[in-house]
C-alpha cells in the first residue's frame, strides 16, 4: 500500500529504498510514487493508507509512526546500517534523528538524515518537522508570542506529551541547540 497523492512520506520512504538498496531501488526519491514501480494500490493521505491497511488481509505499506498507533497497527522491525533490526518506537525514532548531522550554519538547524546510519538502537526512516520563522526583525509582539510558542515546544512537558501522540521526542544533543535557536530569537 503506497500513497496515491503526493508526500513527504513517500518522498522520505523512497531516500530510504534508495540509500540502502540502489542496486534492486532504481527510481529517484519523489514525493509522488514511482510509476514505474509495479504492484501495489494507493490510497489518498496517511488516513487513507492506515485505513486501507488495516482493512487488508496482509496488507503492508509505509505510514507515520502515529497514524500506525491511533489504527493499532503492527510495524515492521527495519534493519539500520549496520544490520541490526530495529522496532518503530519513539526511542528507535529520536536515535534516529540524532544520528542526522545539521546542514544548516548558525541557528539553522536543518539535518541530514543517515538513512543507513549504523547507530545502535536507531530506527533508519526518520522525518522531521520543523518550524521555521525569521531569526531577526519580527514586531516584539510577534517575537513574544513566536518565542511562547517554540519554547512550549521544546519543553519536557511537550516532548512527553509527543510520544504520547505517536511522534518521537526529539534528542537531548538536538534539543539543547533548539533551545538556544528559540532564545537567539528577537
Amino acid at each position: 500500500m503506497h500513497r496515491s497523492d503526493e508526500s513527504g512520506t513517500t518522498d522520505n520512504f523512497t531516500k530510504f529504498l534508495k540509500a540502502n538498496d540502489p542496486a534492486d531501488w532504481s527510481a529517484e526519491p519523489a514525493k509522488a510514487w514511482p510509476a514505474a514501480i509495479k504492484g501495489g494500490q494507493g490510497a489518498p493521505k496517511s488516513q487513507g493508507v492506515a485505513t486501507a491497511i488495516k482493512g487488508g488481509d496482509g496488507t503492508i505499506g509505509y505510514i507515520e509512526m502515529s497514524y500506525a498507533q491511533n489504527q493499532s497497527l503492527s510495524t515492521a522491525k527495519v534493519a539500520n546500517g549496520s544490520g541490526e533490526y530495529v522496532a518503530l518506537s519513539a526511542d528507535a525514532a529520536s536515535k534516529g534523528v540524532e544520528a542526522a548531522t545539521i546542514k544548516g550554519t548558525g541557528n539553522d538547524l536543518a539535518l541530514k538524515i543517515d538513512y543507513a546510519t549504523k547507530a545502535a538502537g536507531a530506527y533508519p526512516i526518520v522525518l522531521v518537522t520543523y518550524e521555521i520563522t525569521c531569526e531577526k526583525g519580527l514586531p516584539a509582539d510577534q517575537v513574544k508570542l513566536v518565542k511562547s510558542f517554540l519554547s512550549y515546544t521544546s519543553s519536557p512537558e511537550a516532548q512527553t506529551k509527543l510520544t504520547e501522540l505517536g511522534y518521537a521526542p526529539l534528542p537531548t544533543s538536538l534539543l539543547t541547540k533548539v533551545q538556544s535557536s528559540i532564545k537567539a530569537l528577537s
